[in-house]
């Protein structure tokens, strides 16, 4: 959302809405020009946590062993913003030391 962006708030119960108003096209440039933010971490556990923990909707599951493959939960799992981020981080770091 942007600075002068109209939004509309429907407070309703039975809505409990917020929109924002801009035209499809804004929407597609927008997207298109968004990128993720920076890591709030690089190293130590809160980077290990990023990492290695599943998304929500995933239960937030840490642990897998057992159940299956590291390339089938990977495969399975979409991919949200900071996995992207950090698996282009990993491509960069190995780069750098080929």
């Amino acid at each position: 959302v942007k600075d002068g962006d109209p939004i509309r708030i429907d407070a309703r119960p039975e809505a409990r809405t917020i929109d924002l108003l801009i035209s499809d096209e804004e929407w597609e440039a927008r997207r298109a020009a968004w990128t993720p933010p920076p890591l709030r971490a690089n190293q130590g556990t809160l980077f290990k946590y990023i990492q290695c923990v599943a998304t929500a909707s995933e239960g937030c599951v840490t642990d897998e062993v057992g159940t299956k493959s590291a390339s089938e939960i990977t495969e399975a799992a979409t991919k949200t913003p900071a996995v992207a981020e950090l698996e282009a981080k990993i491509a960069e770091l190995e780069a750098k030391l080929a």
